[in-house]
């Protein structure tokens, strides 16, 4: 069976699913730390809050990555003739 999808496209999709994954984790922890700055935990310090933008900065750079990769997929069978 003939797929209309490059290697490329196929790996913009698994670009979008790993930032989208990063970012949803990112997220997360985020609130976990919120949560427990809330409930009377000691907020953390130092390396740990600069982690949380570091992370989101690598996530959204990841899923930006693959929607670029896939800008160019359009629909149809014979679109490559």
């Amino acid at each position: 069976m003939k797929y209309n999808m490059r290697k490329h496209e196929h790996m913009g999709l698994l670009l979008i699913f790993i930032g989208a994954a990063w970012l949803g984790w990112t997220f997360y922890t985020t609130l976990l730390i919120v949560n427990g700055i809330s409930m009377g935990l000691p907020a953390p310090t130092g390396l740990r809050w600069a982690l949380i933008p570091i992370f989101y900065g690598l996530g959204a750079t990841i899923f930006m990555l693959g929607t670029i990769e896939i800008k160019e997929l359009l629909p149809g069978k014979n679109r490559y003739q």
